[in-house]
């Protein structure tokens, strides 16, 4: 009987309960993503995110989203994770919003992309674009409004099989935090790699860039020991 009740209490200590992932929507940069939300796996579901980058520079005109999942903590009620516009002239824009959530599929939708400013101030930075590394060459200034600020950042983001580049050079209103941790260079946000990001404050030494691997297991889920398991072995040591 003791021999019974031994193997019934090693069986139940050995009991494991798969504990369930995070469901997010997932998919890559796109114009418009449709997909519908998927388990994400083990190491990056603490959260979902979703990321926007609505642009116009002269003649080009594109908005792009991603889907994610992320291993990165977000408050329960949702946070946005950078949220701000680069004005290179009047009618030359670039906006980056990125906000994480951590619900089941919370991140369908669109981030709300900060609105333009209307320029009344007097103060000027340098401005330009560039779709590489080596096109954007300052050759105007773009007036700005007093709480905006100066910024020169090269950015990344993967469409499809390409790598798209952005070089900007103008006036954003983005608060001192955000600046602080973009400046630290090859940050990544929502999909995007800030490769280098200048605010007046930062060190204008340009930070080169890293290879990034990122392994992701095939699998879907993780396990823990349940409380009845740990009691089980509580149990099982008190028999022996």
């Amino acid at each position: 009987m003791k021999q019974i009740l031994i193997a019934g209490v090693i069986i139940a200590a050995l009991t494991i309960e798969a504990v369930e992932s995070l469901n997010c929507v997932q998919c890559s940069w796109t114009n418009s993503c449709t997909a519908a939300s998927s388990s994400c796996s083990p190491d990056v579901q603490n959260s979902c995110i979703s990321s926007f980058v609505n642009f116009t520079l002269g003649e080009t005109n594109n908005s792009y989203s991603e889907r994610s999942c992320s291993g990165d903590q977000c408050d329960a009620e949702g946070k946005m994770l950078v949220n701000f516009t680069v004005q290179v002239s009047d009618k030359d824009y670039v906006q980056f919003a990125s906000h994480c959530c951590k619900t089941e599929g919370c991140n369908t939708k669109n981030p709300e992309a900060p609105s333009l400013d209307r320029i009344n101030g007097t103060k000027e930075c340098p401005a330009c674009y560039g779709f590489n590394e080596s096109s954007c060459r300052v050759n105007t200034t773009q007036k700005c409004n007093a709480e905006g600020t100066c910024v020169d950042l090269l950015a990344e983001y993967i469409n499809g099989s390409t790598t798209e580049t952005l070089w900007l050079k103008g006036c954003a209103k983005i608060d001192n935090s955000t600046c602080q941790f973009l400046s630290a260079g090859n940050k990544t946000v929502g999909g995007v790699i800030f490769r280098k990001f200048l605010c007046p404050q930062n060190d204008p030494t340009p930070v080169p860039p890293t290879n990034q691997t990122t392994t992701t297991p095939n699998a879907s889920s993780k396990v823990s020991f349940t409380p009845l398991a740990l009691a089980s072995l509580l149990l099982l040591g008190l028999l022996l």
